[in-house]
């Protein structure tokens, strides 16, 4: 209440117990008081979601926090969760313009269309784009209040849409090893966002490392492992053949002018973010027509054109 760092009970200070003759509510957090012998009752208004939590695992602190004018119970629950087998492994490239690129590496196996799946976020951008916009609006009429009370809005938005795309990478992950792109620096090494000032201002607001975060942290809830690797070049080596004599036709389509590749650029660096984790790196020398076979991905993907010739052989 007087704006000071709450703290956290344990078992020498107070518990959270089931209660079975309150009608009000089934939890209670019990907090010792000055008084020998007296402690102080709180009736919990838990959800559904929270008593799960409460049930599967042994509660092991406790804090009470005034926010906006109500009171909370952070709690915290320690549980084991049992780790689950590795039969795969899944590549994930975060992106600015969306979500997550992900595709699923099986030993031995060729890639199949099915492997590949893309997460956009064009329902998170939408809100965060009309909040703006409410935010200059009231700024330009001087509207301090509201203002005030919005402050913390898109810190929420942005928060809660990670945290959704991070448990759908979690809970479609089962019997694999989550294999996630860091880009670390990638915000200091292109202030410029590479001569765009939309793209440096989505560069500012791009956080990776809390998506990389969440992700971890759902995939821990489910016993799957998950491993952060940087992916410095992986956007410019061909999965193919290792080689970095690559180029962009355009800003989702990749070229290598080693092998003669085209295919999806987001998904060229998936695959080489999760394939050394494989017992056997999908990257290779190139024969004769290696960049279309054994691959639906290759196979769909448009032929077109490079757009420059060959940076060895010249042109006019």
């Amino acid at each position: 209440m007087n704006g000071k760092v709450p703290i956290w009970f344990d078992s020498r200070f107070g518990a959270i117990e089931q209660s079975e003759h309150m009608k009000l509510c089934g939890y209670v957090a019990r907090v010792s008081t000055l008084r020998r012998g007296v402690k102080l009752t709180i009736p919990l208004n838990p959800a559904k979601h929270h008593l799960d939590i409460l049930t599967r695992g042994t509660v092991k602190s406790f804090q009470l926090v005034k926010r906006y004018g109500k009171y909370y119970v952070h709690v915290n629950v320690e549980y084991v969760v049992p780790t689950q087998p590795v039969y795969a492994v899944r590549g994930i490239d975060l992106g600015v313009k969306r979500s997550t690129a992900s595709v699923m590496l099986k030993p031995n196996q060729p890639l199949r269309s099915s492997d590949f799946s893309i997460q956009t976020d064009g329902l998170k951008r939408d809100q965060l784009n009309r909040l703006e916009k409410r935010v200059a609006e009231l700024r330009r009429a001087k509207k301090w209040a509201p203002l005030k009370q919005i402050r913390h809005k898109r810190l929420h938005v942005s928060e809660y849409y990670d945290r959704l795309a991070a448990k759908q990478v979690a809970t479609t992950s089962q019997d694999c090893l989550v294999a996630v792109g860091y880009s670390k620096g990638i915000k200091y090494t292109n202030p410029k966002g590479n001569g765009s000032p939309r793209q440096r201002r989505m560069l500012a607001h791009w956080t990776y490392a809390r998506m990389i975060r969440y992700i971890q942290e759902e995939c821990a809830k489910v016993g799957v492992p998950a491993e952060a690797l940087d992916e410095r070049w992986s956007s410019r080596t061909c999965h193919r053949c290792g080689s970095r004599n690559t180029e962009r036709i355009t800003q989702s389509i990749f070229h290598c002018w080693n092998c003669e590749l085209i295919y999806n650029a987001d998904y060229n660096a998936t695959i080489n973010i999760g394939s050394p984790f494989l017992p056997v790196a999908t990257t290779r020398r190139a024969t004769d027509d290696l960049a279309y076979t054994g691959d639906e991905q290759a196979r769909e993907i448009v032929a077109c054109e490079p757009r420059s010739p060959h940076p060895f052989m010249g042109g006019s």
